[in-house]
């Protein structure tokens, strides 16, 4: 899976946002809010990735979290930019 459009991100007021750019920019308006944690997936979704590659890719990086606390994570985050058809 990976994002559909290109995008920038920026932290406005301690909250990461993403904002489609160029000509993707008319085909997602609007922007997506996030936390650090759905920065970082959001972030590899920039390259085509599976579930499994980022949550192992998060348990690196996210050691005090267990792994079915990081699926849950994944899986809720990549439901909602499913919802929004951001990822393919």
């Amino acid at each position: 899976m990976k994002l559909k459009y290109n995008f920038v991100t920026n932290e406005v007021a301690d909250k990461i946002v993403a904002v489609a750019v160029g000509d993707d920019l008319e085909k997602f308006n609007g922007f997506i809010k996030m936390n650090d944690v759905g920065a970082y997936i959001f972030n590899m979704l920039k390259n085509d990735v599976t579930e499994d590659e980022i949550v192992a890719a998060m348990q690196k990086d996210f050691e005090d979290a267990t792994e079915e606390e990081i699926r849950e994570a994944v899986k809720e985050f990549t439901d909602k930019l499913r919802e929004s058809d951001v990822i393919e």
